[in-house]
């Protein structure tokens, strides 16, 4: 999904920026599937074809001030739409991104370095770099290299699927065995392991089937995923200043992180019905498990209609999808004439 989600935020934020926008184009970050912000989109409008003998080259230029080639621009019908994917490591560019050139150069030649005919150009402020990073690469309270963002929609993406089981067990299967282990892995996703267990959530008789050390909601000494990255949008949102589309993003992410502690919640209370009822079989824990299900899709991709798939700037619509995607938003460079 993530790897679908890329391509559909580098599609949607093109066409929903271009045609308002005296920008001639924009770059953004995306997912593969063997690495996060390991791919970079680059699209183009309304531009002229290089001069005879020439190509348009990319270049990803690093915090050290080395460029990185990232290939050649094909202009087809004044138009450039360019995937650069990654490179041999998949690692994580906007750990060392600070902007992008593109240059002209001889054709059918590939540079080392980029020449001075730079014909666009686009870097990021230095301010918001390293909140961006501790967003998108490695957030202070994690473990090394993991992103609060995707880490939470990980989450969020592997609950829903045991919700979904859960179902299934109670309804089709009738294997309680299964649905009990299910919600155990869920309270442990939602809690943290050793918050699920002191708490009370996960009852003493249960074994724990999971080890997850940070929850979604916070606990006693450890801040879950969801206040994580409520404070790490409000430290980037005191570096924005007067960047009105970025703190548009900010408060779209922060519509998200107050639906998903409504959603979550509810989920949480729930799952703890499942784990607590004497008779799984009951008709009434089968209900229970209906709505834990219905959180979850919430807390997941957010409230939407079909064929609107698109989550709204307001509450009630969002959650770790659009949570997600704005994150991503943050990260995308407008590019310049230079």
């Amino acid at each position: 999904l993530l790897l679908l989600l890329g391509g559909a935020i580098g599609a949607n934020l093109f066409l929903n920026r271009g045609t308002q926008s005296s920008v001639p184009g924009q770059v953004f970050f995306q997912d593969d599937a063997l690495g996060r912000n390991d791919q970079i989109r680059i699209e183009l409008a309304n531009i002229s074809n290089p001069p005879s003998g020439s190509t348009y080259v990319a270049w990803l230029q690093n915090v050290n001030d080395h460029a990185e080639y990232l290939g050649v621009l094909p202009v087809v019908n004044g138009k450039v739409s360019y995937l650069y994917p990654g490179n041999t490591g998949h690692d994580n560019l906007l750990s060392f991104a600070k902007g992008i050139l593109i240059t002209t150069e001889s054709a059918g030649k590939t540079p080392k370095n980029p020449s001075d005919h730079i014909v666009y150009q686009a870097a990021y402020d230095t301010k918001l770099l390293p909140n961006l990073r501790n967003l998108l690469y490695s957030t202070p309270g994690l473990p090394e290299k993991q992103a609060v963002t995707s880490s939470m929609f990980e989450n969020i993406k592997s609950i829903n699927d045991k919700a979904v089981s859960t179902v299934d067990s109670l309804q089709s299967t009738h294997d309680t065995g299964l649905a009990q282990r299910q919600a155990t892995r869920i309270i442990e996703l939602i809690d943290g392991s050793a918050y699920a267990r002191s708490s009370g959530d996960l009852p003493a008789k249960l074994a724990g089937r999971i080890d997850a050390r940070i929850g979604l909601i916070s606990s006693p000494g450890q801040t879950g995923y969801i206040d994580l990255l409520d404070e790490q949008l409000d430290a980037l949102k005191a570096n924005a200043g007067n960047n009105t589309e970025l703190l548009q993003h900010i408060a779209n992410a922060k519509n998200a992180v107050v639906d998903l502690r409504d959603w979550v919640q509810k989920m949480r209370t729930y799952d703890v019905q499942i784990l607590k009822a004497a008779n799984l079989a009951d008709p009434a824990i089968t209900a229970t498990a209906l709505q834990l299900k219905q959180e979850a899709a919430n807390s997941y991709t957010g409230r939407t209609i079909p064929p609107d798939s698109s989550p709204r700037p307001t509450l009630g619509s969002a959650g770790a999808y659009q949570a997600y995607t704005e994150t991503q938003y943050m990260a995308a460079l407008n590019l310049k004439a230079a």
